[in-house]
């Protein structure tokens, strides 16, 4: 997301779209590399003039904004984060120029109990200083019932700075602090959320949830401000 335009991905393919999400149609796709690069794309965010996509594994990829159908240069980045857990959401932190990388299934006994979020700072090229944010997993389940809480997709509030993360399986939502306080975890509506993947604030303050269609549609559910 840049102001009110929104961008998308690719799960497996480095395929950048921008899309007009009031009329559901496609403004431009671009893609990284000559042979768009295969892999397994969890996040997309934008920061500065460069668009960022981060995989499952952890690996930053950087680019600058392409014309429709550009084949873009690109850099890439390991953060080291996949060792320690699957990574499933990236958003951007423009208090301290970090990209934030939110973890869904943990790698190591220290992230087994904990929903957390590592800071890669765009600076150093390397996780912050105490760029590791973590948060007691029951805080999450206990509101859901103990479902559990798997974090599938995190954006960053433009007015409060808090950060909004959803969890797919558990079709929920939470909001916590950028210390790490979690404010308020609820569901979402299964009729409406069958597996919300992708979430994004636009500066307007309207929510945007984008569903993975499975055998049907992929969808994009606006929820605009009171």
């Amino acid at each position: 997301m840049a102001g009110n335009r929104v961008f998308a991905h690719d799960d497996e393919v480095a395929t950048i779209y921008e899309i007009d999400y009031l009329n559901g149609r496609l403004i431009k796709a671009f893609a990284l590399g000559d042979t768009p690069i295969r892999d397994d794309f969890e996040g997309i965010a934008v920061a500065d003039d460069r668009l960022y996509l981060v995989t499952s594994a952890g690996t930053i990829y950087e680019s600058r904004e392409g014309d429709d159908d550009d084949r873009m240069l690109f850099n890439t980045y390991g953060t080291g984060v996949g060792r320690r857990c699957e990574v499933e959401g990236l958003a951007f932190e423009p208090s301290d120029r970090t990209l934030l990388l939110l973890c869904k299934t943990p790698r190591v006994d220290a992230l087994k109990d904990v929903v957390a979020i590592f800071r890669w700072s765009l600076d150093t090229r390397e996780i912050a200083p105490n760029g590791l944010l973590t948060m007691p997993l029951s805080e999450f389940t206990e509101p859901l019932g103990g479902k559990g809480f798997a974090p599938s997709g995190l954006a960053r509030h433009p007015r409060s700075g808090n950060y909004i993360i959803v969890a797919a399986a558990q079709s929920a939502i939470a909001e916590v602090t950028p210390q790490g306080r979690v404010i308020e975890v609820r569901p979402l509506r299964k009729n409406l959320h069958r597996q919300v993947e992708g979430i994004t604030i636009l500066s307007d303050l309207t929510l945007l949830l984008a569903d993975e269609g499975g055998n049907r549609r992929a969808r994009l559910t606006l929820y605009t401000p009171r």
